[in-house]
């Protein structure tokens, strides 16, 4: 069976600075695959960069004890040295590569579990090799194994449905109480990380207004810009909230922006049309109170915390039947290399006999004088008897022996017949 080798470093064994060292850009990814395509050792291999992991995975020979080429290749392209780069590195080899793979393509080994973009990120660099010609029979059928079983595991559990991060829930409570969101607009009051997050995930949902405002008129321009909104006057405030469904607050201020008075001249305007809002700044920049208020509904960041919590638990339920899907997937692909490791010994056994008996047929039609049909009757019994010689021996191959050693029979076969390997 075709022996597979993967070393590598992700979110879990190493730190941001070491993962970036590491990493490969697109131009890095061609010429690394040429530098690993040299090493004799390696039969076929492809780079698996992320920016949480980088994995070299190889088909190698039976004879293959030797790590060391892959983790040379690695520590030369980070140059980071090898004191530093081996104890952040793992290895895994055969059952345990491919069951690391089938995980990885599934994200279920991601700093997010369940998040969707490691698949296109695996797809990605697999072209890449594909197109460099550096994976062959093994390694192209180890990754659509890999595809499938993600595809399987996305669509038979819900592993990907509940957001897992602040301003994914921040959508997902927005959507509990507006339905669609695409007829919504989306007022943000400052310029924090998570409450840019969370006004690029409602914006991906197609709203129809984006305002933005800020102390400074230039930071509100330039956020405005990047999601084709409005910057709008930050002393203008009171006016914008009765124009916005949705008001994200995110600023540094240690006092309170929005209070109950501003809320309920907002609602008037509005006709008291719903409105929510989520304040992720610590401390609050929207008073508490204003939840208190009908058609007004606050959320904060604990609340927002609290769902994604309760979504992590979800995804945690969902990737334990995940793991069950792998393990199948696994078992089956093992069967399917043994098939590809015996198909040119079924091949040459067949050969090897229909030969002999052949052999034979032409030995003693040399000694006797046939009619044509004679002759044609002859072949056709002695093609038969071949094929139940090889019937056997052939499905003993294909049903794997010895699940513990699978290529002994085959080999065994191949030193009775004097077979040679396959070129």
């Amino acid at each position: 069976m075709a022996n597979f080798v993967l070393v590598g470093l992700n979110h879990r064994t190493a730190k941001l600075g070491i993962r970036q060292l590491a990493s490969f850009d697109a131009e890095q990814l061609s010429q690394g695959l040429k530098r690993l395509s040299a090493l004799p050792e390696l039969l076929e291999s492809m780079i698996i960069s992320t920016c949480n992991r980088v994995e070299v995975l190889s088909s190698v020979d039976r004879q293959f004890n030797n790590i060391e080429p892959i983790e040379s290749f690695l520590s030369e392209h980070s140059r980071i040295p090898m004191s530093q780069l081996q104890p952040v590195l793992y290895h895994y080899q055969n059952e345990q590569a491919i069951r690391h793979v089938f995980r990885v393509a599934c994200s279920l080994d991601s700093m997010i579990l369940g998040e969707p973009q490691i698949l296109g990120q695996i797809k990605s660099c697999y072209n890449t090799a594909f197109d460099a010609h550096t994976v062959g029979a093994y390694l192209n059928s180890l990754l659509q194994a890999a595809f499938r079983t993600a595809k399987r595991v996305r669509s038979e559990t819900s592993i990907g449905e509940f957001p897992v991060s602040v301003s994914s829930a921040a959508v997902e409570l927005t959507r509990k109480i507006f339905g669609e969101l695409h007829d919504k607009s989306i007022l943000i009051v400052g310029a924090g990380q998570m409450g840019e997050d969370a006004i690029r995930h409602l914006a991906e949902t197609g709203t129809k207004a984006v305002y933005v405002s800020n102390r400074s008129p230039e930071a509100a321009r330039d956020l405005a810009i990047r999601f084709s909104g409005i910057a709008v006057p930050f002393e203008e405030l009171p006016h914008w909230i009765s124009r916005a469904d949705i008001v994200i607050t995110s600023t540094g201020a240690s006092d309170i922006l929005v209070n109950r008075g501003m809320v309920q001249h907002a609602l008037r305007d509005r006709k008291h049309t719903p409105i929510v809002f989520i304040d992720i700044s610590v401390p609050r920049n929207v008073d508490p109170d204003v939840a208190a208020i009908d058609n007004v509904f606050c959320y904060d960041i604990d609340d927002l915390g609290a769902v994604v919590e309760a979504n992590v638990h979800e995804r945690k339920k969902a990737a334990a039947i995940a793991e069950k899907i792998v393990d199948e997937e696994v078992q089956s692909f093992r069967a399917k290399l043994r098939s590809l490791d015996i198909g040119p010994v079924v091949m040459q056994v067949q050969d090897e006999i229909e030969d002999i008996c052949k052999a034979e047929m032409e030995r003693f039609v040399k000694k006797t004088t046939l009619e044509p049909r004679q002759l044609q009757d002859l072949e056709q019994m002695v093609s038969r008897i071949a094929g139940k010689i090889a019937h056997p021996l052939v499905m003993q191959l294909r049903s794997g022996p010895d699940a513990s050693n699978p290529s002994a029979y085959s080999d065994l076969i191949k030193r009775i017949f004097k077979m040679k390997d396959p070129e």
